[in-house]
């Protein structure tokens, strides 16, 4: 199959990611644990900071995607955005791990404003990078394995985030190895200014009236994407584990040492990375609805498994982590692939290419399961008695085990079954649709 991108061009679409991402994941995985043991903020009151923040971008982030829709400059539909937020996004990155050292009260009020900033600046950025592989190609496959060079390139910066940041914390402490992350990858998204071609162009009757009541109305009669965003929700959204594993890590296992938390983390992305390279090759045997649901229903097993097993060999722990860790991810991984298949079915059907609206959906989606994930694990860590930086209880312990290795267990299985029942949107479908509107 020939290709219309060119490699330098996926390789520049999958550089922005690999920087995005460092940026992305050092929030994902140690903020909380810098809200928590540096800022000295409770865990309850960080779940209560990340709900209110996501509170905010149900509000926030569709009028940012019908921005993004109604906005069409002279360099691009979505160039212009990423080029711009190329600089914003490390530097308000830094700006979280910043401590400014005002007391219980000041850092939590500078936390809350920081972390609603940030998440603004991001969705200025996400919603652009994964809408520009949509005008990339009018080839859907292609479209697949444009964003598939994106997810390896999130897998690399994920793997790297966690080998190397809490090492290089112990070294030289957080705000100073948070900078020379953001700067890195600030370097390291500035090719695709130079590289990246849209190709698709929007007409101006494909977004025009891209009110805000035109676009919850989009969305609203958007079947497949009401029902995929159900699943996404409820499977992300209750794994604890994500946010859990710091915790695990440095009180089960560590006993208050930061020893297993890089161990840890690399175990968990290394599968992720090998499932991500097969991905246009799986979707294209099997699609991804059988992927969600396959994968989410292992990697629940896996999971079960492992709160039956407990955590007394860290060797069984470490397998247990690799095994469950690639499954687990994977409607992640499948997340831009099925926006892509959204954009298709709202412009078959409603004549109205809204990438802005679909992808602006997708970013609050990441932002809110994540916030979820967090919020519920801050507040049950609250509840079950967790103190930062101390010895903990016997219960405590065991509570943290079940956010890793239980909790996940159920949103899983419910996730699956949703889409199992009611999911029915197919690969040949979307590409039948493309070439009717093309």
């Amino acid at each position: 199959m020939k290709l219309e991108s060119s490699r330098t061009e996926r390789a520049s679409y999958g550089a922005f990611f690999l920087g995005q991402n460092i940026l992305f994941m050092l929030v994902f995985q140690f903020l909380n644990l810098y809200y928590t043991d540096v800022l000295g903020i409770g865990a309850a009151a960080v779940g209560i900071l990340l709900l209110v923040a996501r509170t905010w971008d149900a509000v926030n982030d569709p009028i940012l995607g019908s921005i993004v829709d109604r906005c069409d400059f002279k360099g691009g539909k979505f160039l212009p955005w990423i080029k711009g937020v190329n600089f914003i996004l490390p530097l308000s990155t830094i700006a979280l791990f910043f401590n400014p050292n005002w007391g219980p009260d000041g850092n939590l009020l500078y936390a809350y404003a920081s972390y609603i900033l940030w998440g603004m600046i991001y969705t200025l950025c996400d919603v652009p990078i994964f809408a520009l592989s949509s005008v990339m190609t009018k080839n859907s496959h292609e479209r697949v394995i444009i964003l598939t060079w994106g997810r390896l390139a999130a897998l690399i910066a994920g793997i790297t985030v966690a080998a190397a940041t809490m090492p290089l914390i112990s070294l030289y402490g957080w705000t100073e190895t948070v900078t020379v992350l953001c700067i890195i990858a600030m370097l390291i998204m500035i090719p695709i200014r130079y590289f990246a071609v849209e190709r698709i162009k929007s007409t101006k009757k494909s977004h025009s009236d891209v009110s805000l009541k035109a676009s919850w109305n989009y969305l609203k009669n958007h079947q497949p994407m009401k029902i995929f965003y159900i699943a996404i929700l409820i499977s992300t959204g209750t794994n604890t584990a994500a946010i859990a594993t710091n915790y695990f890590a440095i009180y089960n296992l560590g006993n208050g040492e930061t020893t297993w938390v890089a161990p840890l983390m690399v175990a968990a992305m290394l599968p992720v990375f090998i499932l991500a390279a097969l991905t246009p090759l799986l979707i294209k045997h099997f699609g991804k609805k059988n992927l969600y649901i396959w994968g989410t229903l292992i990697g629940s097993g896996f999971s079960l498994l492992q709160y039956f097993i407990g955590y007394e060999s860290i060797v069984v722990v470490i397998i247990l982590q690799i095994l469950k860790s690639a499954p687990v991810f994977l409607p992640l991984l499948l997340l831009g692939m099925f926006s892509t298949d959204f954009v298709e079915y709202g412009n078959y059907h409603n004549k109205k290419r809204l990438e802005g609206t679909v992808f602006s959906l997708q970013t609050f989606a990441t932002k809110l399961t994540q916030a979820l994930a967090a919020g519920i694990c801050g507040i049950l860590l609250g509840w079950i008695g967790y103190v930062a930086n101390t010895e903990q209880t016997p219960e405590v312990l065991h509570g943290i085990f079940v956010l890793y290795s239980l909790v996940p267990v159920f949103g899983g299985v419910l996730s699956a079954w949703i889409m199992y029942k009611f999911y029915h949107l197919k690969e040949s479908r979307v590409q039948e649709m493309i070439n009717t509107t093309q």
